[in-house]
């Protein structure tokens, strides 16, 4: 749980705020709390979410948290990359999806009553025909000095840097760490798994220089992760629209991509109004009509 989500602006003058504030720029003003940011690098302050409206959750940790549940109710998983996803022969549905075990890297086919693709990025490995893109950002993860506080910040730092090094998003995390974002860019190609995703340092050091410059914590800490990912977006539509979820032109193949930057606050809210549309026939706990993926393209195979 985060104490507070803070946009702080680290200029002498003409400083930029967040459209979402919740309260106006307080000039010298910021939480007690908020120590490990240097305090003559702080000229204004604005809150953008509360205790009682705001939350954090560690990616790694929650998912793996959320797998294990699943697997205590009786869900299996099973490690592996998909190699096709066979159809019936006009095509029409979906019949089975034949992937190579990542243990033993023996090829199995397995048949199937419905596949839903939640491959982010690499979906269009499986449907080329989805609207869906990808972009390549980096972060780092920092073990600071000493304890911080539990804030979310989003700074403006000036002068201003150049247009490839957007001020980092700082997010101080329940295990101790502090973990800060840049920018995107679509230098590198998508690889064709995860452990092949290209880290370029330089950028990694970039976003340790900006953020150590407002904080001896971090400038004092020791970096343990410089690591980059991509994150899936959906094209020809507005970004604030959301990802694709639903059926597809396929009988019995449903999609869950394109959630950008959200996939963490998103992925759980997705993952039921799946189930409740397989399950159930529709979406009971949410209209998600507009994400609704055949809205975009009629057909996917």
């Amino acid at each position: 749980m985060g104490e507070a989500v803070g946009h702080a602006a680290t200029s002498e003058s003409h400083s930029h705020f967040h459209s979402h504030a919740v309260s106006s720029p307080l000039n010298k003003h910021y939480p007690a709390e908020l120590d490990w940011i240097t305090p003559d690098k702080i000229t204004s302050y604005t809150e953008l979410g509360r205790p009682e409206n705001t939350a954090q959750v560690h990616p790694h940790l929650f998912t793996n948290n959320i797998a294990d549940q699943a697997k205590q109710q009786g869900a299996r998983f099973v490690m592996g990359s998909v190699i096709s996803l066979n159809y019936i022969e006009d095509g029409s549905q979906i019949k089975s999806v034949t992937y190579r075990t990542k243990e033993t890297a023996d090829i199995v086919e397995v048949n199937v009553s419905d596949v839903v693709v939640a491959a982010g990025p690499w979906t269009k490995n499986l449907l080329p025909k989805a609207p869906i893109k990808e972009s390549r950002n980096h972060s780092i993860v920092v073990r600071p000095r000493k304890p911080v506080s539990a804030y979310v910040l989003f700074p403006e730092l000036h002068p201003k840097i150049p247009q490839k090094r957007i001020p980092p998003e700082i997010y101080s995390r329940p295990d101790g760490t502090i973990y800060s974002c840049g920018p995107s860019d679509m230098d590198v190609p998508l690889p064709e798994t995860t452990n092949l995703v290209d880290v370029n340092t330089k950028i990694c050091d970039r976003i340790y220089e900006d953020v150590s410059s407002i904080s001896a914590a971090v400038r004092e800490g020791e970096v343990i992760t410089r690591q980059a990912c991509y994150r899936p977006f959906v094209v020809g539509r507005a970004r604030d629209i959301g990802p694709l979820v639903g059926p597809t032109g396929v009988k019995s193949l449903w999609l869950a991509s394109g959630h950008d930057s959200w996939g963490i606050s998103n992925g759980p809210g997705t993952g039921k109004v799946m189930s409740e549309m397989i399950l159930d026939g529709r979406a009971s706990s949410a209209d998600v009509s507009s994400l609704d993926p055949r809205l975009m393209f009629p057909t996917v195979a």
